[in-house]
């Protein structure tokens, strides 16, 4: 029974060949992609859950960010400690369950308790995201590594109101998180055969505060992807699913960003963002290179966060940049139903 416990290793096979840190980047990219995922599918469903339940849907996503966010921090140093790669596994497990708790909930508490529970799943998840990418990698090799995690994080976001106007139009809301399942069944397999273990002897590193501007700039660029991308399901009047092609163009700049451009630097990703809403152009235009200019800072910021951080405690840093991102994320929804509420 020990094997519950303890980190188990990779084959032998997969550990000595060259491409086993992208390996460990992939299995990674499950998580990223699957957070990402349930954070944004469910806008899509928001107006149906609202009438369902008779109940202010903003709740179905601010219990998930701020129990996501509070555990971050205390999850990444965990998982420095006992090992991170026995913490994102059992992560997956929970945020799996929680998934069919979420589809099988009979009230709005319940479904809300439910939403907690996958947060827990979630925050052992993102904790240890960035940190398995930074340990898993040369120095030279990691702005491109975390572009890829951040554009499947972005992919997720782009993903999810597609999923969530399709799936809450054809099925009901409930499959909006029944697509959890299938995605962590394989990601759990795939963490135990791909993931190396990553348990540190001691955790003495503390943050700098030259964390700090990179730490915000994470926060301001999920939070000016999450504003729009709540505001708009409420405020087009169109089909669901030509919605989700609308709010989805913000997140695949993104993704496109993080995953192709590693050159240009904050300041350009600064004014690319906020000149793009000035554009003469389609609001899916304007919304793809708002993309763009965010996903060429979040990388940018999360690699500064990092490298300022020791190995030891890449588990703190990565709950650190994590606890940025749903800040950011939160601010935005917050800011976003304010002005629903405001307007209506």
């Amino acid at each position: 029974m020990n094997w519950f416990v303890t980190e188990s290793p990779r084959p032998a096979w997969i550990a000595r060949r060259s491409y086993a840190p992208w390996l460990v980047i992939a299995t990674v990219c499950f998580g990223a992609f699957m957070g990402q995922l349930d954070a944004s599918i469910v806008t899509l469903a928001f107006p149906a859950m609202s009438a369902h339940f008779h109940a202010d849907p903003e709740w179905i996503s601010l219990s998930y960010l701020i129990t996501l966010v509070a555990l971050l921090v205390p999850m990444g140093r965990i998982a420095d400690r006992v090992g991170r790669k026995i913490v994102y596994i059992y992560g997956f497990a929970l945020f799996t369950g929680a998934s069919v708790a979420c589809v099988y909930a009979p009230g709005f508490d319940a479904l809300i308790a439910a939403r907690v529970a996958q947060a827990v799943g979630a925050a052992m998840l993102q904790a240890n995201s960035v940190a398995l990418v930074t340990t898993a990698v040369v120095p030279e090799k990691r702005r491109k590594a975390l572009g890829i995690q951040a554009a499947a994080q972005a992919g997720g976001l782009a993903a999810g109101p597609l999923l969530g106007g399709y799936l809450t139009e054809n099925f009901g809301w409930q499959a909006v998180f029944a697509i959890n399942v299938p995605i962590g069944v394989v990601a759990m397999i795939a963490g135990h055969y791909l993931l190396p273990r990553t348990k540190t002897a001691r955790d003495k590193g503390k943050p700098s505060w030259r964390v700090v501007p990179g730490l915000a700039g994470v926060l301001l660029t999920y939070a000016a992807l999450f504003a729009p991308m709540t505001l708009l399901p409420f405020t087009l009047k169109q089909p669901l699913a030509h919605i989700g092609f609308t709010v989805a163009a913000l997140p695949l700049g993104f993704a496109l960003a993080a995953t192709a451009l590693s050159r240009p630097g904050l300041k350009t990703g600064a004014v690319i963002a906020g000149t793009a809403l000035l554009l003469p152009v389609p609001l899916t235009v304007q919304l793809v290179v708002a993309g763009i200019g965010l996903g060429i800072i979040a990388p940018a910021c999360t690699k500064h966060v990092m490298s300022v951080l020791p190995e030891s405690a890449a588990g703190v840093g990565s709950g650190l940049v994590n606890v940025a991102r749903g800040l950011g994320t939160a601010l935005g929804v917050a800011a976003a139903t304010l002005l629903i509420h405001t307007f209506q």
